[in-house]
């Protein structure tokens, strides 16, 4: 995982500076248009995750909703010929897996639930529909490729605690250590400018549709929940996502300024 990390944040790096060489000869035409320059920043919000089992019965069981804390870093960069359209790298920490709570034969109440902490790498793509605006609707989809770092399996029973049960996930094979997603969504972004620096602020919510199975190999721990009664079924992340951005427009022009942006 830390190979992937560094290899990722190289990426990110070399790209910045080479579309901040590239902005510097001209292609950004008027100082104040700082909304097409590569873009650094911070994002965070709130997500509410699920699963999705083949096995039916499984899933008429109603999920909990549970909303939980989502964040991450990005770099934006749009393209010079079709500057409405962007592509970015994001790095997020997030929080996966479902909350059932329902009555065990009818009498005893409990809950099953897993949390696997996740890290994402995302690279969104995004179509602006008023490039240039202040204020700038825009669509996006993300291919989003998860690295399961730990987390627990755990059973619950309000009345009768002394049969709760709890499996740490790092030492269970019941889930698959990476998953594969596509996120997809909509949302708003507004570009903020002052006298020496600019802000981009947005809005979004999108859908994160879990492509692979998450159940892990057949020989594990046994982990008393329902996520794994169904190993030999399959079970797929799902879940909504609402992020708030802050990004930071960059431009080191070598002719003239300095610096601007920061």
């Amino acid at each position: 995982m830390k190979k992937l990390l560094t290899l990722f944040v190289f990426i990110v790096v070399s790209v910045t500076l080479a579309a901040q060489v590239d902005y510097s000869f001209g292609n950004v035409k008027h100082k104040r248009d700082k909304s097409s320059v590569p873009t650094i920043g911070i994002k965070g919000g709130l997500t509410s995750y699920n699963m999705h089992f083949a096995y039916e019965t499984y899933n008429k069981i109603p999920n909990d909703m549970v909303l939980k804390p989502g964040f991450g870093i990005f770099v934006e960069y749009h393209f010079k010929r079709l500057r409405a359209v962007s592509i970015a790298g994001e790095v997020m920490m997030i929080e996966r897996g479902f909350r059932k709570s329902f009555n065990f034969r009818n009498d005893m109440p409990e809950v099953d639930e897993i949390k696997a902490n996740y890290l994402d790498i995302r690279i969104p793509v995004t179509y602006y529909f008023m490039h240039t605006a202040v204020v700038n609707p825009y669509i996006f989809a993300a291919p989003d490729f998860g690295l399961c770092y730990g987390g627990e399996f755990s059973k619950t029973f309000s009345e009768n605690p002394e049969y709760n049960t709890s499996v740490d996930i790092s030492k269970s094979d019941a889930m698959s250590s990476y998953d594969l997603s596509l996120a997809v969504g909509v949302g708003v972004r507004f570009n903020i400018h002052f006298q020496v620096f600019s802000l981009v602020l947005k809005l979004d919510g999108s859908y994160n549709l879990g492509l692979l199975n998450t159940n892990g190999t057949k020989e594990s721990f046994y982990v008393d929940n329902l996520a794994y009664h169904v190993i030999d079924e399959s079970r797929r992340n799902r879940g909504f996502e609402v992020m708030f951005s802050i990004g930071l427009p960059l431009k080191f022009n070598l002719l003239h300024d300095s610096c601007w942006g920061w």
